[in-house]
């Protein structure tokens, strides 16, 4: 599915309503640029960081990399006749309120219809805004056209019109990113579905029909509805503290850690006090590793509360003061925007902290600091309401069943695994989930195989390491879509096709596609992921986990193979311009039959040892530099296989090539399938 896939990107949440200054700052190589959307002028052009960075050269960041282009001039005034949120390559955060954004009346009587934040607009729609006509890039729904104008953002600006003045508009704009189809992602993750739309009878979760590249996304984003009321659970037996100040500061220094009593190791209430995991800033080794999204921040505690509960939350630690406090954050799962603006968010201070939940929602601890060799020590004191939570290797199945039967009228239920964390309503939790250990066994696998696919192991030097936060796979119960994957998690809609996979050994194991395939839109390097791939390189983690967990190739089973050696039988071919999505994705999994199974664990490596400045820029830069990698990976020259497949190489990539010492490809390696790989070359 798509990344939604959301990865494409998007620029749906909206934190400030300003307009760019004239005043910029000149890029500095030696500055750290800290605060996502900072924008600085290099060379003539204005760019906005989308994450931490240092001595990156923005001309030379590229569509994923970590600045992004906003003007094409210095110094650009935004007209001041609206009010624009200032330009960020990456979704900004929203406020707690949703902001609304009033346009002064304009002259403007343009010949494009007026845009309207309600109306859905397709790829080469044409409107008009504040005395401009704009033409949409892509689906988009509710973004300010005068606001999202540029690199990976859905407007084109097609300059002024004239006449008639024209009332004031008024846009609320939504609190869900706007869905960008699947194309290469730029700035940040798109949104919205994926590429698995709503399955059919068929054992592998496809879509009713294969896939077509995608010029709008499957669905469009819906606005994060109002937790609906769910029946209260009894409080624990700790009585609520009489009011404080929310999060009331302590001078003092951090207490000496004494222990606390827990209760047993499978017992099925949660432990009160939590020792927490620090495993670092959370983008660092994101954006090394050349992938879109953040994972998951949150820690598990197994407690949920509703508006009006209070919280009282002890925190010290040991050794060296961490770099940054850790945070309670109150989740609702229906949360569907890119940073959790929803969320309700409390930084720790050293002592008694007493919150007041303005949500209904999961309670979980968050740690941004390097790690500091000491302890954070986390306990809830009082408050909180219990939640069935099985931990693998703490609980057993008879203890989930007791955690349903005495806490079941919770709103959500939660699995927590060594490598990623399931979230879900009490309804599909009791209806999908058959065997907690073996499904989150198999999960910990699943998670395993990717970062084998990818060259990611334990004990490797960084950046080829598994990420050391858990990945979240959560039930988005307002979502109309199928599956996605995004900021901090992959999400899955409530209808039981979609859910079923993620929740069900069973089902994950033999028609887990969907699920696999949003696992894979987290992996995805983007370095050889350029336009209209995002749909497409995501496919490679699916066919590996179908594989490795024994089972029949999807595109054996679904006649892909037969599509794709009619389009090579062709008398010309062109890459970019073969519409089917798994007819393209069979090129990059032939290069994994041919040459091993450890083919793109080999060349994710090569990828993440490039210097910024040597990383591609560009489709065509992306297009050559994969001709080139997967030739030095092979220890052939691929120019062959490339050209078989309509995608042929420059005489600047041809002139490299020839000078690497590569060995000659005679093998048409481009015939084999998973049934009949004819031509092995390891």
């Amino acid at each position: 599915m798509k990344q939604i896939l959301r990865i494409g990107i998007l620029a749906a949440a909206i934190s400030q309503i300003a307009p760019v200054q004239a005043a910029v700052s000149e890029w500095n190589s030696t500055t750290a640029y800290e605060t996502a959307g900072t924008v600085v002028s290099y060379q003539g052009q204005l760019y906005s960081n989308k994450w931490w960075t240092k001595n990156d050269s923005p001309s030379l960041s590229g569509q994923w990399g970590v600045w992004g282009l906003v003007s094409g001039t210095v110094n650009t005034p935004v007209p001041t006749s609206a009010a624009t949120v200032k330009p960020s390559a990456v979704p900004t955060l929203a406020p707690t309120a949703a902001p609304i954004i009033t346009s002064a009346p304009t002259a403007n009587n343009c010949s494009a219809a007026a845009w309207n934040s309600s109306t859905a607009y397709t790829t080469g729609q044409s409107v008009s805004f504040n005395g401009r006509n704009y033409k949409a890039q892509w689906w988009t729904q509710g973004n300010i056209p005068a606001n999202n104008v540029g690199v990976g953002l859905p407007w084109i600006d097609l300059g002024a019109c004239a006449a008639a003045a024209t009332p004031a508009i008024t846009v609320k704009p939504t609190p869900t990113p706007t869905i960008k189809p699947s194309s290469t992602p730029t700035a940040a993750p798109t949104t919205k579905p994926t590429a698995t739309p709503v399955p059919t009878a068929a054992p592998t979760l496809k879509p009713t029909a294969t896939p077509v590249p995608t010029a709008a996304p499957t669905v469009k984003p819906t606005a994060t509805p109002v937790p609906t009321a769910t029946p209260t659970v009894k409080p624990t037996a700790t009585p609520v503290p009489t009011a404080v100040p929310t999060q009331k500061p302590t001078a003092t220094p951090a207490p000496t850690l004494a222990p606390t009593a827990t209760p047993a190791a499978n017992s099925i209430v949660p432990p009160r006090a939590l020792t927490l995991d620090q495993p670092g800033d959370i983008g660092t080794l994101r954006a090394a590793q050349l992938r879109s999204f953040n994972h998951s921040p949150f820690q598990s505690t197994g407690y949920w509360v509703q508006p009006g509960d209070t919280l009282v939350v002890n925190y010290v630690y040991s050794g060296v003061a961490p770099n940054k406090q850790p945070e309670i954050w109150l989740h609702s799962i229906d949360d569907n925007t890119w940073n959790y603006d929803s969320d309700q968010k409390i930084k720790l201070n050293v002592g008694s902290n007493t919150i007041v939940s303005n949500v209904k929602g999961a309670v979980y601890v968050a740690a941004f600091n390097t790690p500091t060799g000491g302890e954070l020590k986390v306990e809830i004191l009082s408050g909180g309401r219990v939640m069935p939570r099985f931990v693998l290797g703490k609980h057993t199945p008879a203890n989930w069943q007791a955690m349903l039967a005495t806490y079941g009228d919770a709103p959500y239920g939660e699995l927590v695994g060594n490598r990623i964390m399931l979230t879900a309503t009490m309804e599909k939790v009791k209806k999908h989930v058959d065997d907690p250990v073996v499904l989150m066994t198999l999960w910990d696998q699943i998670v395993g195989l990717a970062n084998e696919q990818y060259g990611l192991k334990a004990g490797n030097a960084s950046p080829h390491i598994p990420t050391p936060h858990r990945f979240h796979y959560v039930e988005l119960p307002p979502y109309d879509g199928w599956m996605y994957s995004w900021q901090y998690r992959m999400a899955s809609a409530s209808a039981d096709g979609a859910i079923s996979p993620v929740l069900n050994s069973k089902t994950l194991k033999t028609g887990g596609w969907g699920p696999w395939h949003e696992l894979g839109h987290q992996y995805q390097m983007s370095t050889f992921t350029w336009t209209d791939q995002t749909e497409v390189t995501v496919n490679l983690t699916s066919a590996y986990v179908q594989r490795a967990l024994g089972q029949p190739s999807r595109y054996e089973v679904e006649g892909t193979w037969t599509k794709t050696f009619a389009y090579l039988k062709q008398g010309t071919r062109d890459f970019a311009t073969q519409s089917d999505l798994f007819v393209r994705a069979t090129m990059f999994w032939q290069l994994d039959l041919t040459f091993g199974s450890d083919f793109y664990a080999k060349l994710g490596t090569n990828y993440r040892n490039l210097a910024a400045a040597q990383r591609p820029s560009g489709d065509d830069a992306e297009k050559q530099m994969f001709i080139v990698e997967t030739s030095r990976v092979a220890g052939y020259d691929l120019t062959p296989f490339f050209n078989a497949w309509g995608i042929p190489a420059t005489a600047a990539t041809q002139t490299k090539l020839s000078s690497m010492a590569l060995k000659t490809l005679t093998d048409p390696i481009w015939l084999n399938r998973d049934s009949n790989v004819a031509y092995k070359l390891y």
